[in-house]
């Protein structure tokens, strides 16, 4: 018989880490939602529709091995014009914000 004995935590470190993935993901989202709503220089608000439509459309989740989540602007067709043609605030704030995201997710790891 071993003296020895294992206390295996892997499942747990395993779940604590995708919450922490899903946790920071989410609010990368969400900071670069409010970046791209506060910071549009190519465009200007006029009904306030394009701006109201940009937010997370799906949290962070598991998706096969990897944890996802999406944000943009929702059910307003213009904005692909918008975007492409008149000074590209989500991929600006994706530029800006996602960098943080390794920071994010470490917070949460603690």
């Amino acid at each position: 018989m071993s003296r020895w004995r294992i206390d295996w935590k892997g499942d747990d470190v395993r779940r604590h880490v995708e919450d922490a993935a899903r946790k920071g993901i989410d609010d990368t989202m969400a900071a670069s939602s409010i970046e791209a709503k506060t910071n549009h220089p190519g465009w200007k608000n006029i009904t306030g529709t394009a701006e109201g439509s940009i937010g997370i459309t799906q949290p962070a989740h598991k998706e096969g091995g990897l944890i996802v989540g999406r944000w943009g602007s929702r059910a307003v067709a213009y904005f692909i014009w918008l975007e492409l043609k008149h000074g590209a605030a989500l991929r600006n704030a994706a530029d800006r914000i996602y960098p943080s995201l390794r920071r994010r997710i470490k917070a949460y790891l603690r």
